[in-house]
Order: C-alpha cells, then sequence, then structure tokens
C-alpha cells in the first residue's frame, strides 16, 4: 500500500516540496515555533535561537475545516467541538470499536517510520484509511498528496473525504465508484480539470474546490441533484459550459466569487430555485458587452427565486442590471459595488424584505429616490464614491431619511463631495428646497458622512491581465468625535489616531459594528477621539499584493490617509489580515487574525499563478520586517498593556487558533525577539511621555515649534517598493534596502510579529471571541494603546 501513497518525501527541495507544471506551484516542509499551553487555555510562542524548530501539533477537526470554507458565504462559525479526553498515541476516531481494534493493530504490526513533512507518517495514512471503512470519513486534509491513492477508490461506502491543502493536479475516474459520497473537500489543490466521472457522484450534498486552478467544468456536474453547497471561489474559470449548473436544483450555496467571468450561459440559473446564497462577485461580468444595443447582462434573477436571500455582485463590470434583479421576494441583501452602474432599473418595489443595498464605487448619474422610499425594509445603503450623482437626488434621499419616509432605514452612507452637492442644490433652491433645507442644516443621525478621496493616480486594474476586473475598492475615512482646539491634519480631522479597519474575502466592508461598539463603551470623550478608514477589495483579490499595479494603487490610496496621522492602528481577519501584513510598514500597531502569508499553502485564495503567490509573500515579509522601523513600541507580550502602564501599542500580534493550517501560516513569518519587543518598550515609553506633554500643552494654549515640521509615527512613509530593487525575494541588499529596515537575511532590524495562540479550533478567530464576548475589549484596549490611555483591564485567562 506504501507504494500508492504518492506523497511529498522528505530529502531533497525537490521532494519535499509540491509542485505544479503548469503553475509552477511548491509548497515547503512545515516549520516553526514550539507552542507551550498555559493553563488559561491561551498558548504561547516560546523564542528560540535554534535554527531548526517545529511546532506542536494540534488534532484536527472537521467542523474547524467547514468553518473556514463557509466563510467563503459568510456563514456563522460552527460551535467550538466539545473538550474531550485525548489517547496517549494514536489518531482520534469516530469509527466503531472493530474498526479501533484494527487500528490499533496497524500501529502494532508496522514498523515505526520517519515523520513526513505534512506530519503524518505512511503508517498513520494506512491507519486512517483502516479506520475510513468503519466510520464512513476519510481525512487526508494537509498530507501533501500529489495523487489520490489507489485504495480510497475501495471504500465505496465512504460519505466523507476531505482531501484539501494537497498537490493534486487531477482527480482519477475512478472517484466515480464513490456514490455513496456526500461530502467531498477539494480545496487548495492544484485542479486545473475536473473529471467526467464527477457526475456519478449522485449522493453528493456538499463540493467544495475554492482556491483550485479550475479553468471550465465539466458538464456531467450538472447531474449532481442533490448537491446543496457548491464553491468555486478562486479559480480561473473563464466560461461555463451550457448545462454544468442548472441541473444542480437542490443549490442552496452557491459561490463563483474571484474567477474570470464575462457572461453566464442563457437560463443557466433560473432552474436554481433553491439557492439562498449566490456569489458572484470579482470577476468580469458585463466586461465587453455593449449594454446599450444588447441590454443588460441576464442573470436569470425574478420572481421565481423565492429562496434567494443574499446576491454578491461587487466588483465586475456591469453598466446595468436587469428589473427582475429586485423582483426576488425573499432578497435581504444585495451588492452591486464596485461596478460601472449608470442607473438603477425604474421598478425596484418588488423587493419587499430588501434590507441591505451595497452601491458605493459606481457611476450613478440618477438615483431612483422614490422607488428606494418604497422599500419597507430598506436599513442600509451605502453609496460613497458616485462622484456624478446629482445633488437633487441626494437631497431628497436624505429628507427622506430624515423625515420619516424611509422608517426602517438606520444608515444612509455618503461621502463629503456628495453633501458638498446637495448643499449646493439647497443653496440653489432646486428641487424640494424647503425638506432638504431642514435635513442638511442638521443632518440626521441615521445619514454617515465620510471622505472618499477622489483618486487621479493610477488604477489598480490597468494591466492586461486584469483589464475591467473590478473598480476601485472602497475607502471611506469615517471622522470620529473631534478633538477640541486641536488643529485640522491633512485629513481635515482633529484627531492624531487611525483605526484601518480591513475587510477579508467576502469583499465588503467589515467592523463597524465592533469599531461602533468601542466608541459606545468610551467612559470619557478623550477615548472617542479616533477616526476609521474602512478598505474593501470587492475583487476578492488579496489587496492586489501579487500584482505590481494593483499593489502600487492600494497602497498610494492607503498612503495618501495615513500619512496624516501619529497612530495608525489596521485591523483585518483572514485575506484582511493579510492586507496587514502587507501594508504594516504604513502602521504604528496591527491586530491581524488568521492572515495567509504563503497562498500556495492556503485554501482560501485567488485564482493566481505562482508567481503572484510569490510577489505577495515578498512584499508582505518585506512589510513586515520594516514595520519596526515606523512603528511604535509594544507590551512585552504583544497585547495591548492592561493597566495602561504599557507603551501606546506598536506592535504587530498575529492572533490565530489551533488550526494547524493557521498556525502553519503564522509560523512563516519573523517573529520579534524579547530584547526587540524590550526596547521597542522603552522606545514607546518615552513616546507616549512626549505624546501626554504635548497634549498638556495644546490644552494650555502652546503650539508645536520648529522650523519645518517634523513627521512622526506612521507618516515616516519609505520608498515604498525600493525593498525590490534588491533581486527577486534574494534577500540581497538593495541601496534602499536598509530604509526598509530589511537586511541580507530578508529580515527587519526592529520588525516582526508577536504571535498569540488561542484555544480555538477554527479560522473565523474574530468571530468566537465576538461570539463570546471578548473582541470588543480586545480592540477596544488597542485603540485605547493608540491614543496613549488606560485600558479595560483585559486578563489574557478572560479572554476566552
Amino acid at each position: 500500500m506504501a507504494s500508492q501513497l504518492r506523497l511529498a518525501g522528505a530529502g531533497s527541495l525537490a521532494a519535499s516540496s509540491c509542485q505544479s507544471t503548469s503553475a509552477g506551484v511548491r509548497r515547503s516542509p512545515r516549520q516553526g515555533w514550539p507552542v507551550t499551553p498555559c493553563s488559561t487555555h491561551v498558548y504561547y510562542r516560546q523564542h528560540s535561537t535554534a535554527s531548526s524548530l517545529t511546532i506542536a501539533s494540534s488534532a484536527y477537526s472537521r467542523s474547524s475545516w467547514r468553518s473556514a470554507i463557509l466563510e467563503e458565504q459568510g456563514e456563522p462559525p460552527l460551535p467550538p467541538p466539545p473538550q474531550q479526553q485525548r489517547p496517549a498515541s494514536g489518531p482520534e476516531t469516530n469509527g466503531s470499536r472493530e474498526a479501533q481494534a484494527s487500528a490499533a493493530d496497524a500501529v502494532t504490526n508496522v514498523p515505526q517510520e520517519a515523520p513526513t513533512p505534512c506530519g503524518l507518517s505512511a503508517a498513520e495514512l494506512r491507519v486512517k484509511l483502516s479506520l475510513a471503512a468503519g466510520s464512513g470519513r476519510l481525512d487526508l486534509t494537509d498530507a501533501r498528496l500529489t495523487e489520490l491513492p489507489a485504495e480510497v477508490a475501495e471504500l465505496t461506502e465512504l460519505q466523507e473525504l476531505q482531501l484539501s491543502g494537497n498537490c493534486l493536479t487531477r482527480l482519477p475516474e475512478s472517484i466515480s465508484r464513490l456514490t455513496a459520497l456526500r461530502r467531498l473537500g477539494l480545496a487548495g489543490n492544484l485542479l486545473t480539470e475536473l473529471p467526467p466521472g464527477i457526475g456519478a457522484l449522485t449522493a453528493l450534498e456538499g463540493l467544495w474546490l475554492h482556491g483550485n486552478l479550475l479553468t471550465s467544468l465539466p458538464p456531467q456536474l450538472g447531474r449532481l441533484e442533490a448537491l446543496r453547497a457548491l464553491s468555486l471561489a478562486g479559480n480561473c474559470i473563464s466560461q461555463l459550459p451550457p448545462g454544468c449548473l442548472s441541473g444542480l436544483t437542490s443549490l442552496t450555496d452557491l459561490t463563483l466569487a474571484g474567477n474570470r467571468l464575462t457572461d453566464l450561459p442563457p437560463g443557466e440559473l433560473e432552474p436554481l430555485t433553491a439557492l439562498r446564497k449566490l456569489a458572484l462577485n470579482g470577476n468580469r461580468l458585463g466586461q465587453g458587452r455593449d449594454t446599450g444595443a444588447q441590454g443588460p447582462l441576464p442573470l436569470g434573477m425574478g420572481r421565481h427565486m423565492s429562496a434567494l436571500q443574499e446576491l454578491m455582485l461587487q466588483g465586475n463590470c456591469l453598466e446595468a442590471v436587469e428589473a427582475s434583479l429586485f423582483e426576488c421576494p425573499a432578497l435581504t441583501e444585495l451588492s452591486l459595488a464596485d461596478n460601472r452602474l449608470t442607473h438603477l432599473p425604474d421598478r425596484l418595489s418588488g423587493a419587499t424584505r430588501l434590507a441591505r443595498l451595497h452601491l458605493f464605487g459606481n457611476r450613478l448619474q440618477r438615483l431612483a429616490v422614490r422607488q428606494l422610499a418604497g422599500l419597507p425594509a430598506l436599513s442600509t445603503v451605502w453609496l460613497e464614491g458616485n462622484m456624478q450623482l446629482p445633488g437633487a437626488d441626494v437631497a431628497a434621499l436624505v429628507a427622506a431619511a430624515g423625515l420619516g419616509g424611509m422608517p426602517a432605514l438606520k444608515a444612509l452612507g455618503l461621502d463629503q463631495s456628495q453633501l458638498a452637492a446637495l448643499r449646493q442644490q439647497v443653496g440653489a433652491g432646486g428641487g424640494s428646497a424647503g425638506a432638504a433645507a431642514a435635513a442638511v442644516e442638521v443632518l440626521p443621525r441615521n445619514v454617515r458622512v465620510g471622505s472618499v478621496l477622489e483618486w487621479q493616480g493610477p488604477g489598480p486594474y490597468d494591466t492586461e491581465e486584469q483589464a475591467g476586473g473590478g473598480g476601485p475598492g472602497y475607502f471611506k475615512l469615517q471622522y470620529g468625535p473631534q478633538r477640541p482646539g486641536a488643529p485640522l491634519n491633512g485629513a481635515a480631522s482633529s484627531n492624531d489616531v487611525l483605526v484601518v479597519a480591513f475587510g477579508s474575502a467576502p469583499g465588503t466592508p467589515n467592523w463597524g459594528g465592533l469599531l461602533g461598539k468601542v466608541y459606545k463603551a468610551a467612559q470619557s470623550a478623550a477615548e472617542s477621539y479616533f477616526d476609521v478608514l474602512y478598505v474593501a477589495d470587492p475583487s476578492r483579490d488579496w489587496y492586489g499584493g501579487g500584482s505590481e499595479a494593483a499593489y502600487a494603487y492600494y497602497r498610494s490610496r492607503l498612503a495618501a490617509t495615513t500619512r496624516s496621522y501619529r497612530r495608525v492602528l489596521m485591523l483585518g481577519d483572514s485575506m484582511g489580515a493579510t492586507a496587514c501584513l502587507l501594508f504594516a510598514d504604513l502602521a504604528t500597531a496591527a491586530l491581524a487574525f488568521c492572515p495567509q502569508v504563503d497562498l500556495t499553502t492556503a485554501s482560501i485564495r485567488p485564482g493566481r499563478p505562482a508567481e503572484w503567490f510569490a510577489s505577495l509573500k515578498r512584499r508582505l515579509m518585506a512589510s513586515v520586517a520594516a514595520f519596526g522601523g515606523s512603528g511604535g513600541g509594544g507590551s512585552a507580550d504583544g497585547l495591548p498593556a492592561p493597566d495602561g502602564t504599557g507603551d501606546g501599542g506598536g506592535q504587530l500580534v498575529v492572533l490565530v487558533g489551533t488550526w494547524a493550517h493557521d498556525l502553519d501560516q503564522a509560523n512563516m513569518l519573523p517573529h520579534a525577539t524579547q530584547q526587540q519587543q524590550a526596547a521597542v518598550a522603552d522606545a514607546s515609553a518615552a513616546g507616549r511621555q512626549q505624546d501626554r506633554a504635548r497634549r498638556a500643552a495644546r490644552s494650555a494654549g502652546w503650539r508645536d515649534a520648529g522650523a519645518e515640521p517634523q513627521v512622526v509615527g506612521a507618516a515616516v512613509h519609505r520608498s515604498p517598493w525600493a525593498w525590490q530593487q534588491g533581486g527577486e525575494g534574494s534577500g540581497a541588499s538593495s541601496p534602499d534596502s536598509s530604509s526598509l529596515g530589511v537586511n541580507a537575511e530578508g529580515t527587519g532590524a526592529g520588525g516582526g510579529v508577536v504571535v498569540k495562540v488561542f484555544n480555538v479550533d477554527s479560522h473565523r478567530l474574530a468571530a468566537a471571541l465576538d461570539a463570546q464576548g471578548q473582541l470588543t475589549p480586545l480592540i477596544r484596549s488597542a485603540v485605547l494603546a493608540e491614543l496613549s490611555l488606560r485600558g479595560a483591564i483585559v486578563r489574557v485567562s478572560n479572554l476566552l
């Protein structure tokens, strides 16, 4: 049997890496730091000078894997598995006693073999196959398989097969023998196509294929009439053959986000009347279509889609949408953000349950205000970035929001340019001037006005590889309460602390609700003197980290805002956490929850080639290395000081659960040594004392003196791409590499991260902490640290 287990074996680099001739993807063996459990169920990384270190493996949980992949659909987190007493040796199993006895015999009778880079020996894999015969479940996640073992096809009673995170480039036709299979996980492999035999798995209910290299789908896929969940996000699919989806009549969750689709086969989605969630964001839908002559792109939506609740179309190239889109009776959330829409359909009244409507980043020239006001359930509308929206339409909408015309409305998102157009319209006396003037005099509380700077530089999608592949992203600066008497900075704010909240893979802004709780929890006015910059990548492209043009675009837009603030705290989860690391040198502190560092080994990733992933990792590592030179100081344990006597933030903190995938990603990062942390703490303590003295002087009427204003904190922006001059990640020093703090080994003189590992076996750590009421105090403490204020006591033992 050992000959059939095609693993990336140990030894030479070629033998220990997973590679694909077509994509050039390589996967290296796992390395990391030792993790020691504490009595408080929080794991701390121990520092060591040893050159070869390993991380203690954690038991794998199928529920954690499903939690990670369901993030693509935005599902609520699964409850953590109950704590159980684990055996001293041998794998965990849910199989019968006979299967367990067989497994024990297998362990006893086989010679002990050296572990493979994935942490499993060939003997352990044989045990898994033996257990699967009795349990009906086989988990080969992260086993670095390059071929599916032939013995798997003999397990004809198998109901669940997990192959996520391997190196599979193809599936054998023998997969068709697993006719009892109900769940098949293939995320994060190197698959370029699916065999026709996939259509024989008629009992399949869940199929997860995100993070592969698929370019098309077989028509036989449409035979899976029992399929309920299908995830195809982050592939390279440019077209769908007719019939590959139309037969999936039981489908409730479908995600095709982050592919290259320009259109859909006529009527392909119409039979899918059981759909509850449909994600088509981050494609190229509408590209090359003459909307004036051909009309809007048909998507097959309408009243017959009676179960559809969420429809995500952001980050495409749509110039118009069908009126039938607003006729889905159960639709509660619709995102059309970052397209090229110039208008909405005149008839919107069919969407009686529509509560959340995302329209930011379009080219709207008119707005059907009366139709929007007639949507009884509409609670949030986001219109920022529509620079051509007439002031009369904005005035009418604000009046409806403030005078009870939209009774369910909780938030209407506008930007300052729209507000200026509104005031100009009111000043000219046009439109319904009376009602609008009353509303504009004092804006209603449900109108959220932020700053969206009109960008004059190059866009992220000017290259051939991504022409028309999405919009310019979401950049909205939301002002908090302003410090009285303080001068305005370059962002027209008197605050000097900024929180940058990066959106995750769904491509819509998040963290807003949590940061709202932080504002409400303020015990004094000084605790609310910070602004928030919401950033999202609707194209689901990891903020362009592997593309020179897209990376330059996102970095330039971030720097245009962050340079005006003395302190910058970055927040992000999953894809947003990767952005925290990618742009860490623009911040003074960061909290990154479960980031992806090396996308070649990640299950949640965009459909990009290996060279793109390598470029992102090089940029990310250089930014982390440079963080120590631009950031402030941090507490000795990496979290904000609980007693307020810390250093005012300044540490790059990576927070992960016990899921092995996230631990592996965190272990790839350079870590801040205790000596560096102590040095940073000393420097930051002095800086915080200066901050307090400066504030005291300002309150007394004094102003900063000096011939030239000194740029401090996050405003010290080095040459953004100087590190690239040293070659393709070779680590060789360049003339400008010292300015980024990058030494010959590719690590920063003052950079590095502090890793915190919590006893949560899931990729969705932030959601788990939030569910237990611990996320808000954690973020609030980090904000107060940047404000140089005494934070609420958040003991590590109380976090979980």
